[in-house]
């Protein structure tokens, strides 16, 4: 499904008059590195479905961005920062849904602090609890 979505968000990029050539070749460069991003997610087995949300919100943030600046944020790992104890949200352009892959990974590597363990337990039980319920049994 992300490639029909792909295929949507450069119809919608190729159809936008108002956009200067510049900003449509950058939004365009960031969607494709979005799209292989989102790839190597699914190919690492991330539920396809979390995946799909992730490309989608973030293709969304590359739509609405103005400069070039902005889509490089845009396109950073959507890493929390660690404030008095608690892991929050890192930018505006913040996936929560990509933070819980991030944190997935990083829990392969090594055992998560308690901060992080509780964020990551936070992210799971909002995002793919239900799934992941369904897919043991």
């Amino acid at each position: 499904m992300i490639d029909l979505e792909y295929s949507r968000y450069m119809t919608e990029l190729l159809m936008d008059n108002r956009l200067t050539e510049k900003l449509r070749s950058h939004r365009f460069d960031t969607l494709r590195k979005m799209r292989g991003i989102a790839a190597q997610y699914k190919e690492e087995g991330f539920l396809p479905e979390l995946v799909e949300t992730v490309f989608c919100k973030k293709a969304d943030f590359i739509m609405r961005a103005k400069t070039k600046a902005e889509l490089e944020e845009i396109i950073k790992p959507s890493s929390p920062r660690y404030s008095g104890g608690i892991f929050y949200p890192g930018n505006p352009y913040h996936v929560e849904e990509e933070e819980l892959i991030l944190w997935s990974k990083t829990s392969l590597k090594a055992p998560l602090i308690s901060q992080g363990y509780k964020r990551y337990q936070e992210l799971f039980e909002k995002y793919v609890k239900d799934e992941a319920r369904n897919e043991a049994a």
